[in-house]
């Protein structure tokens, strides 16, 4: 056996002792900060030089329904 088995079986315990209730709301968690960040951006970052003003260019509003998909989904699953 060499030691790398040793650490393994150590993160193995560790990362069981996790609660799953807690994972799921660090995966929940982390796409709503993104989405707080996403809409904190400023348009000019997020738009194309030279656009015609059209409301679906901006991308920071497609980034935020990609998010939103994702909270979905891991609300749900």
């Amino acid at each position: 056996m060499n030691p790398l088995h040793g650490l393994g079986d150590l993160l193995r315990s560790s990362f069981q002792m996790i609660p799953l209730g807690f994972v799921r709301v660090v995966f929940v968690a982390i796409p709503l900060l993104l989405m707080a960040w996403v809409l904190r951006l400023p348009s000019i970052q997020t738009t194309p030089p030279g656009r015609s003003g059209r409301w679906d260019e901006d991308l920071r509003i497609w980034a935020w329904v990609a998010l939103a998909a994702q909270v979905l989904i891991y609300c749900l699953f």
